[in-house]
């Protein structure tokens, strides 16, 4: 655990009271494939150790039920078994499910969890991708339609042989939100929990706005990368969708091929290299960093401008930035 230089001292009758310790606590794990951090301000060590230890077996919880990876995971066991005969749900999957259904049918599209039925095929470490043959064969699996959520039954069939679902594109905002709600049951105002390019933001911080950057899209999306903007936030969440941080260079094409795949063509983006997101939630702005990212300027900037309490940064591949109409364009570097 790594602790901030800050503290405070109550003043009580002008005598220096002893019962208090203010102070920022932090702590940055790798976890759900990326970095997890989260910093918070509390009066009492004990108990804000134990919270942080909390936040992150949370994290880690998640990842044990989510990752499509670890094959004992609630969702590697729905690939394994959904096709074949439907499958009873947690409530958690219950609501993941559900609420990527809502981002498909509002998107028309655009965000489809069973793009890993091509996307599995991906490997990015390695810098392989599916041969235009497979690409092909496996497409028509790509369509939420063959997700058949029975809520009452709580069960999940898949209605193609071929499909696989991944739930990279909410997961981690919805642990943001679920190490948040933690925090805020213990008692604590001031905090931020972020798990790569997903954030949670409660209340600000100490009377002043939490600073966020938004990384240069071309700086690779490494830690010590410039920011290319500036946002003082508090009290919401916020989502970043980048080309930068799971791609190689294709070696025939000079193509950047990255992770976050059109559900239309099984392949990899193109016209946009950062989407950023702010909203209530983190289960909210994930998927719709991606959406946007996948519909592109006009019709992503469309879509947030004719939803309440959303707005939306995007960069192109020329480096052009755009704004949705709630936000003034912020300090740039």
């Amino acid at each position: 655990m790594k602790k901030l230089a800050a503290r405070c001292v109550i003043l009580l009758a002008g005598i220096y009271s002893a019962h208090a310790h203010c102070e920022w606590y932090s702590d940055t794990q790798g976890i759900m494939g990326t970095e997890v951090s989260i910093t918070f301000w509390h009066d009492d060590p004990a108990q804000a150790q134990q919270l942080l230890a909390d936040g992150m077996a949370e994290m880690r919880r998640l990842d044990r039920e989510l990752s499509p990876w670890i094959e004992s995971s609630e969702l590697a066991t729905l690939n394994r078994l959904a096709a074949k005969t439907p499958q009873k749900i947690s409530s958690e999957m219950l609501f993941l499910v559900d609420k990527s259904l809502y981002f498909s049918h509002l998107t028309h599209g655009a965000f489809d969890i069973t793009f890993a039925s091509v996307g599995w095929f991906y490997d990015y470490r390695e810098k392989k991708q599916p041969s235009e043959a497979q690409r092909s064969a496996l497409l028509p699996a790509i369509n939420y339609r063959w997700l058949k959520l029975d809520k009452a039954a709580g069960t999940l069939a898949y209605a193609h042989d071929n499909v696989r679902i991944d739930l990279g594109g909410i997961a981690k905002g919805y642990a943001v939100d679920r190490v948040a709600q933690l925090l805020e049951t213990a008692g604590v105002r001031n905090a931020t929990i972020s798990a790569g390019g997903d954030s949670q933001i409660v209340g600000d911080k100490r009377g002043k706005p939490w600073i966020i950057g938004i990384k240069n899209p071309r700086d690779g999306g490494k830690e010590e990368a410039e920011a290319a903007i500036l946002l003082p936030l508090e009290n919401t969440a916020i989502s970043t969708s980048g080309d930068y941080e799971r791609y190689f260079i294709d070696q025939k094409t000079g193509e950047r091929v990255h992770h976050i795949i059109n559900p239309r063509t099984g392949k990899s983006v193109e016209g946009v290299v950062s989407v950023t997101i702010l909203g209530p939630r983190g289960s909210d702005t994930d998927p719709m960093s991606t959406s946007v990212f996948v519909l592109g300027v006009e019709k992503g900037l469309a879509l947030v401008n004719s939803l309440a309490n959303f707005e939306c940064i995007i960069i192109d591949k020329t480096g052009k930035v755009f704004y949705s109409d709630g936000l003034m364009p912020p300090q740039q570097n």
